[in-house]
Parts: structure tokens; sequence; C-alpha cells
């Protein structure tokens, strides 16, 4: 199959040779024209020590190859009607899907080189220069989502944003088809905010929605169809070094048609691909245990009282249960040396550092809720231009202080520790949920304080709060704190009961809090 297609290449090249000879005849060109229209401009040849670095197309896989066929038949179908649609919306819509146009066209050539190429190592810098250009068009697209949250297509932004990870399939070495996946289904979330908001004012922005979608579902199934273990590289093709890299990534780039140009634009990086897996452990070089005779266990076993004859005796003095001295020592006799210590158990094994995910702070507004999240040690984490109408989700914080300086509907706090909020006042409610060690101030009003699986907490209310709904379930060491009306800036401590009594009254559950006096 392979020699027929490298026939079926060679007669094209022919043909196509044959027919600019005839062009140059009628046209009564030079001989010298000829030449230099077959070997280049000038009629410069290369140096045979470079020819022998250029891939060759008949054998080692040119554009008509299936793999990069079957991507123009998806960037001349599904991304061309994505990228038309985004022109038809104009603005940082169209900006950014100049850059996934850009990000396709480097995808496709990154997929050309592999055709050509065998695969080099994935951790290897000649991998990561690869992935280079795909990680500039990725910075672009994040970077107009990042510096446009104001803008009245963010929620636009944000799906293509959440959505274009999926192209990092190329640098997966398992399942990548499931992965475009879980990437689309990120996107679908601003997506349906998208045609929340626009279907009734503008159609285009339905169907530029639906666009996208089609163009991660298209990309999934050319994914499953040719690369279903990640990107094909050319095992018979040449070896990627230092030195025929960017002769090869040259060419690949002349047999790309170049995208639309967009205007550049800041951001951090990507991240670089995942690490490759951990070797596998050679099982042959393990030691393998001795087995053992159990002809000689059984023969043990059938001596009956014979067995016990070679035990030991134990002098008194060393018995546990009649020296209590050495029970309250901890300390036991071995080999007839006293004081010698007992041995310790292995202590558990540290949790290793790659275990333990930090991610990055966080604080934006999404929609009409304030995301504070992953601050640590810090305490001046201050909003203070939270408007009426919105809330605060408040997660994953430690050794922390938090302030709201304006009057909101709702505040969240979840799975804080050591952490400290201060709030103005509240429309609604307060919730606090699966946290440790935390504190609260209410300098204004608040109709109702929730607490929910929490393990000590310090409530401080304002005089214009006493009037607050306090809700406790499966909570402890919870001290509501009072102004004290005798001493002008300090506060009354009161627990919040946690042993209940129950009775059955007359056919009815009567429960009342322990109250323990003396």
């Amino acid at each position: 199959m392979t020699e027929i297609s490298s026939l079926s290449t060679l007669l094209r090249r022919l043909e196509a040779a044959t027919t600019k000879l005839e062009d140059l005849a009628m046209s009564g060109a030079s001989a010298s024209t000829v030449s230099s229209s077959l070997t280049g401009s000038g009629g410069a040849h290369a140096p045979q020590g470079q020819l022998s670095q250029i891939p060759d197309a008949s054998a080692q896989g040119d554009v008509s190859h299936p793999n990069v066929e079957a991507y123009d038949e998806l960037v001349d179908g599904p991304l061309k009607a994505y990228l038309e649609l985004s022109k038809t919306i104009g603005g940082l819509v169209e900006e950014q899907a100049n850059a996934m146009g850009g990000l396709f066209a480097a995808q496709r050539e990154m997929i050309l080189i592999a055709t050509r190429s065998q695969k080099p190592p994935i951790t290897s810098d000649i991998f990561n220069q690869l992935l280079k250009p795909t990680q500039a068009e990725l910075s672009k697209v994040n970077a107009l989502r990042e510096n446009n949250r104001s803008s009245p297509y963010s929620n636009h932004l944000a799906t293509v944003a959440d959505g274009v990870p999926a192209l990092g399939w190329i640098a997966l070495e398992s399942k990548p088809a499931p992965f475009i996946g879980e990437m689309k289904d990120s996107a679908q979330f601003y997506a349906n905010r998208v045609i929340k908001d626009w279907k009734e004012k503008d159609q285009n922005h339905v169907l530029w929605v639906r666009s996208y979608i089609a163009l991660l579902t298209e990309l999934q199934n050319y994914v499953r169809k040719l690369h279903t273990t990640g990107l094909v590289w050319n095992p018979k093709g040449i070896a990627l070094d230092t030195n025929n890299i960017n002769t090869i990534t040259g060419s690949a780039s002349a047999s790309t048609p170049a995208p639309s140009p967009a205007p550049a634009a800041g951001g951090p990086p990507p991240p670089p691909p995942p690490p490759p897996p951990p070797p596998m452990m050679d099982l042959s070089s393990a030691p393998k245990k001795a087995e053992t005779d159990m002809t000689a266990v059984f023969a043990q076993l059938n001596q009956g009282e014979a067995i016990t004859a070679g035990l030991r005796k134990v002098d008194k003095s060393k018995m546990t249960h009649k020296n209590p001295e050495l029970r309250a020592s901890g300390m036991v006799t071995a080999g007839g040396k006293p004081g010698s210590p007992k041995r310790a158990g292995p202590g558990a094994p540290p949790k290793p550092a790659s275990l333990t995910l930090k991610k990055p702070p966080k604080m934006a507004l999404e929609g009409n809720k304030w995301i504070v999240e992953n601050f640590e040690n810090n305490n001046e984490v201050i909003l203070d231009n939270v408007e009426l109408n919105q809330s605060v989700y408040i997660y994953g914080c430690k050794n922390s202080t938090i302030m709201v300086k304006s009057k909101v509907t709702t505040i969240a706090m979840d799975s804080c520790t050591k952490t400290g909020l201060c709030v103005e006042s509240l429309i609604s409610q307060l919730d606090l949920v699966n946290s440790k060690s935390i504190q609260v101030q209410v300098l204004g009003k608040a109709p109702t304080i929730s607490l929910d699986k929490i393990d000590s907490c310090m409530v401080y209310l304002s005089k214009d709060c006493l009037d607050v709904e306090i809700l406790t379930s499966k909570c402890s060491a919870i001290n509501i704190l009072t102004p004290d009306a005798a001493d002008e800036g300090d506060y009354v401590e009161r627990p919040v009961p946690e042993q209940f009594l129950t009775k059955i009254v007359d056919g009815k559950v009567v429960t009342t809090a322990v109250e323990h006096t003396g």
C-alpha cells in the first residue's frame, strides 16, 4: 500500500514538472529560465550535505497524508464556519477567533511534521520546540479573556478560553479524545450563558456558539478516528535533532497555509506538557524469595510435645507481670543485658510533596458572584467594590483575613481554616460550612447566620445585630460574643450548647439543652 502511494505521488510530481516545461516552451523561455524554475531561484542547487537532511515527501509523507487531509477537511468546514460567524459579530470575538485560526494552523504544522518524523521524547527540548507555536497561540486566546472580563462579550471569550485547552491533545500520550470531550463540556457552561443572553437579541450569537461546539465535536471525532492513543508519528521517518529541527519545521511551515493575522496580546504562557509516567519497575531484576520447603514445616509440627523442648525458661526477674517496675519504665531486657531500649516501629512515611496541590489565589467577579479562593497567609484580602445585588463565595482559604466593606446579599465561607471574616451588613444570610478555627464579625446587621459542620468558631455581633437568628448543625466549640453593656468596647462570650437532653413527654419528644452549673 505504501509503494502504491509513493508511486502516485511520484506521478503527480512528474505531471506537474511536464506541465511547467510545456508552458515555458510555449512562451519561448530560455534554457536557463527552465533550469531555474526546476532547481530554484537563479538555478542554485542545494549542497549535497543539506539534501541528505531534507525529508523526501514520497518516502516520509507529504501534505496528501490522510491525517493531514482529514485535518484540512476540519479546517475548511467547522473552523471556517466558526471564523465567519466570529467576523459577523466582530470586535474582541473576531480578534480571539483570529488567534484560534492561528492555533489550528500551528497544530496542522505539528501533524504534518509528525507524518515525516519519528516521535521525539515528550520531555525533550525538541518536543518543547515543536510545541512553541501552539503555546504562543494559546496564550493569545487566554489573554483576550483575562484582559477583557468587563467586556459585554466576556461570556463569548470565556466560552472559547474554556474549550481551547482541547487543542493540547497533541501533548497527550493516551486517550486524547475523551480529554477533548471534557474540555468541550467545560465550554458548555459559558456557551449556555451566551445563548440565554442573546437568543432574543441576535441569533448570530446563538449560531456562533453552536459553530464553536460543533468545531470541538468534529475535532474530537477526528482525533478518535486517526489518533486514538495520541498523535501518530512516522516510525520510518527521520529522527529529529538539533541539526535538522529547523529544516523540517521550515519545510512544514511552507506547506501550511498562513493563518489569519491576530494582534499580539500579553499574558502568561500556558503550562508545559504533563510529565511522563514514572518508569515501570523491572520485575525481572527483583530478588526472588526463597521457596519454603513445606515438608520441613510439617515435620516440625508432627513432633508433638517435643516441639517445646528447645524453649528457654524465663527467669522470674524478667517477667513483667511479676515486676511492675519493668512495665512502668517501658524497658525490657534482651539477651541478658538489662536496660536495652525497646525497638520502636517504623514511623509513618511523610506525604510526598507531589501529592500536595497548591492552587493559585483568585479573587474575581463571575456574573453576580465574587469568587475568593485559595488565599493563604494573607491578612489584607479586601473587597470594597461589591454591589448590593451581588454575593460573595469564599473557599479554601488558610491563615488569612477577609474584609467585605460593602453591603451584600449573601456570603458563604466553605472549607476554610484559621480564617477571619469581617462583614459590613447582609440582606439575606451568612453561611459557614466545613471550616475549622474561624472567626466572624458582623459590623452592621445580618438576619441569619447558618453554621454547618464547623469546628471552633467565634461569632462577634454588633449592637444592631442582636436580633439575629443563628442556626447550627453538626458543630462544636461555637461561641457568640455580644457587646458588653457595662464596659464599652468589651464583649461577653456565650457558648452555643452541644449537649442535649431528650425526653418523652405525653407521647411527644421534648429536647432541651443541658446546662452545667457549679
